[in-house]
């Protein structure tokens, strides 16, 4: 999709105005691959699929790796969105979160040497000062701490939150400096 997306940019001069996303997984009545206009409702992607089959119980927007839980069906395809994934009853595993057993294997997962618990720690306590100074905004979000965490902890998402709050304080301070 990149690739295509550069060419006609560069080529034709077109404006990206479609995402080229999968529709798959056990909970999606009819998978497919499409280019999708950018701004559709996720619905309506996942009703030109044939809708979503009885035992579907959570939808993934993105891949299984980086991708994010969608609650709300209405939000439009990106041009990012590169896929929707429907998930069975079956499919999903929901362990509970337990603390943090200081194994290290999100620190070793982690394709850019970050320190996944303590980002996500920063983001719990609401140090976000400190979470800057650790690099927080570096993280690529790539959900393999989450992954090989065994204590099941949301990293990702706390991550995320931290950056979030982050990169608003450095608006604010940017701001405050003119």
């Amino acid at each position: 999709g990149t690739a295509i997306a550069i060419y006609d940019a560069v080529v034709k001069g077109e404006v990206l105005t479609v995402a080229a996303l999968t529709v798959s997984g056990k909970g999606i009545k009819i998978p497919k691959n499409l280019l999708v206009p950018v701004g559709t409702p996720i619905q309506n992607v996942i009703d030109f699929c044939g809708g979503v089959t009885e035992d579907s119980i959570k939808i993934v927007v993105g891949g299984p790796m980086m991708g994010v839980a969608q609650f709300d069906l209405h939000a439009p395809v990106m041009k990012a969105t590169s896929g929707i994934l429907v998930l069975t009853k079956d499919e999903v595993v929901e362990n509970p979160e337990t603390p943090c057993l200081r194994c290290g294997q999100c620190v070793g997962a982690c394709p850019l040497n970050l320190m996944p618990t303590k980002l996500a720690r920063y983001s719990q306590l609401q140090k976000y000062e400190e979470a800057e100074g650790a690099d927080v905004t570096v993280c690529m979000e790539c959900g393999t701490c989450a992954y090989t965490c065994p204590a099941n902890i949301p990293l990702v998402q706390w991550i995320r939150l931290g950056k979030q709050k982050v990169l608003e304080m450095q608006r604010e301070r940017a701001v405050m400096t003119k």
